[in-house]
């Protein structure tokens, strides 16, 4: 939700046939991911709207006992045109202990990150950060409601899912994490929002793909995103900056300088 890119992957499934037996629950699948020092990686690709720029991001994400504590994301913007190369930028991002710090290497001297203390302004949790996926995949309740109603279909190498959630149905399940949109519009004002959705998992039920078409009330495309995970279950560690490498959010701001709105943080505008 956060940022915009990506890179037009191919999937290729895996050439084993799918097992004949009734699919493994995804959600379960996902709650036993859930372990100290342990997590998933994706690559991500999004483009909001008719819009000629694409964001791709590569990100890691660390697991403890309730669901994501970290996360690390490497961000690029990239325009669908030749003539706007020199506009192409690239950004990272960490998220740790609840603070959001922003890669920058032109503030001062030796301070590579800007931090930003986020945990009483939003109450949300690191996969907010992470992705433009409307759909928060990591949370169990979300996934639940995600899927109600539907059926697995067997596919080389696991089981494919598609149907449609609304903002609504999201938010009612996770409040916290679907406070604002990243253009800041409230819960009410998107309630009627609605997200496509298709979703591929392995034999195992563990998420492979999740591609989305978020539609406006008049059924306008407002964002694609098309997401792959892998590696579920590796040893991950994602610790925060070096203290002296960080300067805070508030002090950063009075540098002559634009800074990312912490409400809507954009990768693609480093």
């Amino acid at each position: 939700m956060v940022l915009a890119t990506a890179a037009l992957f191919v999937w290729a499934p895996n050439a084993a046939a799918a097992q004949s037996s009734a699919a493994p629950d995804p959600v379960q699948a996902l709650k036993k991911q859930f372990r100290a020092e342990r997590g998933v990686d994706f690559t991500e690709i999004s483009r909001q709207g008719a819009s000629t720029e694409r964001l791709r991001r590569h990100a890691q994400v660390q697991f403890g006992p309730g669901g994501p504590v970290a996360a690390y994301v490497i961000g690029r913007g990239v325009i669908d045109d030749s003539r706007y190369k020199d506009l192409e930028s690239e950004a990272g991002l960490i998220v740790a202990g609840h603070t959001l710090y922003l890669s920058d290497s032109t503030l001062v001297k030796d301070k590579n990150w800007v931090g930003l203390k986020y945990g009483a302004k939003l109450k949300a949790e690191p996969a907010y950060f992470t992705t433009d996926q409307t759909i928060n995949v990591f949370d169990p309740a979300v996934l639940k409601v995600t899927l109600k109603g539907a059926k697995a279909k067997p596919v080389s190498g696991g089981y494919f899912y598609q149907g449609d959630v609304t903002y609504a149905e999201l938010s009612k399940v996770n409040k916290n994490y679907y406070v604002l949109d990243p253009e800041g519009v409230t819960r009410k004002a998107n309630a009627k929002t609605k997200i496509e959705w298709r979703l591929w998992t392995d034999g195992d039920g563990l998420i492979q793909r999740l591609s989305t078409k978020t539609l406006s009330t008049t059924g306008k495309v407002l964002e694609r995103v098309d997401t792959r995970y892998s590696d579920w279950g590796r040893w991950q560690i994602i610790a925060p900056p070096a203290a002296g490498e960080v300067i805070d959010y508030a002090d950063a701001k009075k540098l002559p300088r634009d800074l990312p709105d912490p409400n809507a943080i954009d990768l693609g505008t480093p």
